[in-house]
Order: structure tokens, then sequence, then C-alpha cells
């Protein structure tokens, strides 16, 4: 399962006969908008303090949305650099292509799924590691910070280890990378081409196979190992 990376905005048609009734509902609507603006209500994306989102730069070709682990038109391809930001300020620079195999996990503070799958990525790092050669890089996106669980706070409750970036309010390296739902991974082998692509929880079996790909260079099997 996954949440919508960009959720639709809610919205209710008004119906009945009458132009009273018609005008009534604009006017209601108008009043509720007031009132939105008025008590600062209503979600807005990103982070006014610019304490959870931060700048981003990519370079490189971006990748087609995910939608089909089977027939992905990323496989092979090479995936984009980027530099971000950690949450204390520290930049980081993604280099694939350098030797380096790397599982890259999209992941967004209020989505139940990201919530869920955290913990147990923190647990199978914790008990078997990572192969050398491969890093596990998060990067924190989709920021709605009137959703609670703000994202700093959360990747440490949960023992995060591992490298977590900041995303920027426009979620820049999420759709460099096709980010269209959550959680979401991406594998890039030592040659910096991609191996694989998920969306949604993970089974113990594809965390390995997404540790296991990324340590490797070459021909890619489309499909493998997203069952």
């Amino acid at each position: 399962m996954s949440d919508e990376a960009t959720p639709a905005s809610g919205g209710q048609r008004p119906g009945g006969p009458g132009r009273t009734i018609a005008l009534a509902l604009v006017g209601a609507v108008v009043l509720a908008l007031v009132a939105a603006l008025t008590l600062g209500g209503g979600e807005e994306k990103g982070d006014p303090d610019g304490l959870e989102t931060g700048p981003v730069s990519v370079y490189g070709d971006a990748l087609a949305d995910f939608t089909d682990a089977a027939n992905d038109p990323a496989l092979g391809l090479e995936a984009p650099s980027f530099d971000a930001t950690t949450f204390d300020g520290t930049t980081v620079q993604i280099r694939p292509g350098g030797g380096t195999g790397y599982v890259i996990g999209f992941f967004a503070h209020w989505c139940s799924h990201c919530q869920a799958e955290l913990p147990r990525l923190v647990e199978w790092i914790a008990r078997a590691g990572l192969p050398d050669g491969v890093e596990v890089v998060a990067v924190s996106t989709g920021v709605r910070l009137q959703r609670g669980n703000p994202p700093m706070a959360w990747f440490a409750d949960e023992g995060w280890l591992e490298t977590v970036v900041r995303d920027d309010d426009a979620s820049t390296v999420g759709q460099a990378y096709g980010l269209r739902s959550f959680p979401y991974f991406v594998v890039v082998g030592t040659d910096g081409r991609v191996r694989g692509r998920i969306s949604g929880g993970l089974a113990s079996q594809q965390w390995e196979w997404l540790l296991d790909q990324a340590g490797r260079s070459g021909v890619v099997t489309a499909g493998a190992g997203t069952a």
C-alpha cells in the first residue's frame, strides 16, 4: 500500500433547484474562504520556518514518473545527481556512478505507510547491516506541517541512523526521481544506473533485493524482485 504524493484537494459540487439556493451556497463558500484566510486555516505546502525543508540542486535528466515496475522505462538510465541538506544544515552530495550503490527512499511524515515502514527499515538495517559499497539515503519530502508528525523529530524518534536529507517545498528531488506515491524506493547500481523502483511497503525479500541490486552494475532485469 502507498499514499499519493500529491493528494487532490477535496471538493463538493453544489446542487438543487433555484437561484436562491445557488446564491446561498456561493455566499457560504466565500465566507468559508474568508474565515480560512483570516484564521490561517487550510493546508499549505512546505515549511514556513525553513527547518523541515531546504535548498536542493538536481543534475541530469529526470526519470519518468513511476507507474509500473514490470515495464519501467527508467531501468538502465543514469540516475540524477543531487545536492541537499540534512536537518542540521549539512550539505550532502549524492553522485551516482562513482562506484557506490544507493537505495534512495522517499518518505512523507504524514504518510501512514511511511510511518509503518521506517521502523521496519531501522530494524532490518540494525539486524543485518548494509553491504560494502552500498548507502541508504532517506529523502524527507512532501512536507505538510499541518498534518503533524514533523519530519526532523520523526526520523530522530524512530532511531534512523543512515543519511536523511530534506527536499525543498516543491519536492524537486522526488520529482526528478519519478515520485508518485509514498513510500517510494529507487535502487541505483555502482555504475550510476537505475536498477529498480518500488512504491509501497516492502517485504523483507524486497529490501534484500534492493540492497543486492545496489551493489551491482551492468545489465538490468526488468521487474526483478518487485513481486
